[in-house]
């Protein structure tokens, strides 16, 4: 009965989300210009560059998606969310598209909302090149984040490896597999980038 009355409580809040036209996107501080602020007491807004729709989503602790909608590619305005509707409890406004993500902590307590800009979690597309024959470096560009993870599988996506990584570089000696095309699965769990790769010798 409580995660019911915890759904209509949230779409309540989305309904007023609406794509409510604020005010002119900012430069944003975040990944790709997104910068995530307080506008009220339990209200905040997202602003977004232009040129590439994002892909929104409001997750509470437990992982529980409560929201998910898209910011259209033309939008020059800022985009509000009225979270008025939720209890006390920490939650995750996460935006991102093909090239990048980012996940912006919120906490709600005593009915007041805030956001601490050192919760922020950032990831953009990582680029893989060859530091020599068969042998890839992967750069994965990222803030905060803790882990990431990479699968390489071969052209009939079989796994051929797994590994995590800390930091933004990581190198994998591919000289030990036959010729063919690989694809790079990279990014951490909430986020994963693919790439190709040809392996010849």
């Amino acid at each position: 009965m409580k995660q019911f009355r915890l759904s209509i409580a949230v779409l309540l809040s989305v309904w007023s989300l609406a794509g409510t036209g604020v005010a002119i996107a900012d430069n944003g501080a975040g990944a790709n210009g997104v910068k995530v602020e307080k506008s009220e007491q339990k209200k905040v807004r997202i602003y977004t560059q232009p040129g590439a729709a994002v892909d929104l989503a409001l997750i509470d602790a437990d992982g529980n998606v409560l929201y998910r909608g898209v910011i259209s590619k033309n939008s020059k305005k800022a985009t509000a969310f009225n979270l008025n509707n939720l209890p006390d409890g920490q939650y995750y406004l996460t935006a991102g598209n093909n090239a990048w993500w980012m996940s912006q902590g919120i906490s709600i307590k005593a009915n007041a909302l805030s956001i601490d800009d050192r919760n922020i979690q950032q990831v953009t597309e990582p680029t893989l090149t060859a530091y020599e024959k068969n042998k890839i470096e992967v750069s994965l560009p990222n803030k905060n984040l803790t882990e990431a993870n990479v699968a390489i599988y071969d052209a009939q996506n079989v796994l051929v490896q797994t590994d995590s990584f800390k930091g933004s570089t990581r190198r994998f000696d591919l000289s030990g597999l036959p010729d063919g095309a690989y694809t790079f699965v990279v990014g951490p769990n909430q986020k994963q980038f693919t790439t190709r790769v040809n392996i010849r010798h």
